[in-house]
């Protein structure tokens, strides 16, 4: 996988955003089951969850959003860092969600 091989810079970090009020372990005891991770990579693969944090909003709320943004912002790179959106969205909260990224979570 691309973090475990180095194909990422150092300074990346997954932020999930959804409705749904989970939690990182929650998400990581979800995926274990179907993820092969040899001994010698369990560093690795903590490394990797250990750059991944869940923010819980509504999709039509621009102050979730706001939120998401604040959070971003605490991460290293602040303003300066590139930021990529991946959306797996049912097609009726896409224009919410995009206006929302657009106004509130675009980085500088």
């Amino acid at each position: 996988w691309l973090f475990r091989d180095g194909l990422l810079p150092e300074e990346t970090y997954f932020v999930g955003f959804a409705r749904s009020d989970l939690t990182v372990d929650a998400i990581r005891t979800a995926c274990m089951p179907y993820m092969k991770v040899a001994d010698s990579e369990a560093d690795r693969f903590a490394a990797f969850f250990s750059r991944n944090s869940y923010i819980s909003g509504k999709y039509v709320d621009e102050s979730s959003f706001a939120n998401l943004n604040t959070y971003l912002l605490s991460l290293p790179g602040g303003t300066e860092a590139n930021r990529l959106f991946y959306l797996a969205l049912p097609p009726s909260v896409y224009h919410d969600v995009t206006k929302n990224i657009r106004h509130q979570c675009m980085s500088t």
